[in-house]
């Protein structure tokens, strides 16, 4: 059961009508070869939802963050084929480092191929920050969707940030104002 904080802090999604390409930021890696719960949980609703949009694109975005010696990227496209993505659908992004990166090299590879209305897709509990981001530098046609999980203990120094949803909720609502702060936002 969702907290009334949690249901407070979830944005409504904004799902598109024709998707060109979805864009999927990493939330964190359990390890060299696996996605969170959370980065798993959004890999999935873009899976499916480029189920419904087989002509658009996936964009996994962010490079190796936790320091594994491998980028989250390449791990996150690697979860799409065994979902059974084909590899052609998939782009990385693999130099981010952080959302504002994320999203900004994103916007970059979205509007040099001339993909139409991006969607974003992510955990519910960091969609609020990404989208806030995005509309910051200059995403305005960006619809998006949110997946729902549980939080799990990643590799390294974001173990606790995803270790439960209320870890979560908490962290992003001091990335919130870690971004004010840095004008991301």
């Amino acid at each position: 059961m969702r907290s009334a904080a949690m249901r407070f802090w979830s944005l409504p999604d904004n799902p598109p009508s024709h998707p060109g390409c979805f864009v999927v930021p990493s939330y964190a890696l359990k390890d060299r070869s696996t996605p969170t719960l959370p980065t798993r949980a959004a890999l999935e609703l873009a899976a499916d939802w480029w189920r419904r949009s087989q002509d658009a694109v996936i964009i996994v975005s962010t490079g190796d963050n936790q320091r594994l010696g491998v980028t989250n990227a390449s791990v996150m496209a690697e979860h799409l084929t065994l979902l059974g993505l084909p590899r052609d659908r998939i782009i990385q992004e693999d130099q981010s480092r952080n959302t504002f990166e994320n999203l900004t090299f994103c916007r970059e590879i979205a509007i040099s191929a001339g993909y139409r209305e991006p969607t974003l897709v992510t955990h519910d509990l960091y969609t609020r920050r990404a989208v806030a981001v995005a509309r910051k530098i200059g995403w305005s046609d960006l619809s998006w969707v949110s997946a729902w999980s549980k939080g799990e203990p990643a590799a390294g120094h974001k173990y606790f940030q995803t270790f439960s949803r209320l870890t979560i909720g908490c962290y992003e609502m001091a990335a919130m104002v870690y971004c004010r702060l840095r004008g991301w936002i």
